[in-house]
């Protein structure tokens, strides 16, 4: 990580940090370091580009978990599995173009979630069934 200039570790954090679609906050950090006037105005490394990209990963799978983690259901900033399960298809798509692994994420991913399943009631199961049963159906697929 020492290759890595200052700015690049500030706007990754500001990254992992930012709201609930990351690539924005990639899109803006990569403006702001390359080519806003009020930047630095520096030309980016694969290696920073990659760190940047991991950061719109990292924040994916905090949202993701917020969002599969069953304490957090009747917490203000939980959205639900639905937004779990689109924020999933946000990430794979994110990973797929950008070229890195989806293994290890469906794997942490289908982990939280079957956690979750398994405090779900049998009426909450009910409920969510369908989202239920399309959220692993999407966890298996590889692309």
């Amino acid at each position: 990580m020492s290759d890595l200039r200052e700015e690049v570790i500030e706007e990754a954090e500001i990254i992992k940090h930012a709201g609930e679609i990351p690539e924005v906050a990639l899109w803006n950090s990569l403006h702001y370091l390359t080519e806003d006037p009020e930047g630095p105005k520096i030309e980016l490394t694969p290696q920073e580009k990659s760190f940047l990209k991991g950061a719109v990963i990292e924040r994916y799978l905090i949202i993701i978990k917020r969002d599969l983690t069953y304490e957090n259901r009747d917490k203000s900033y939980y959205r639900g599995l639905e937004r779990a399960l689109i924020n999933w298809q946000r990430l794979k798509t994110f990973v797929q173009k950008e070229g890195f692994s989806l293994d290890t994420l469906q794997k942490e991913v289908k982990f939280w979630l079957e956690d979750y399943l398994r405090k779900l009631t049998p009426e909450e199961k009910r409920k969510e069934a369908s989202k239920i049963e399309e959220f692993l159906k999407l966890l298996k697929e590889k692309d």
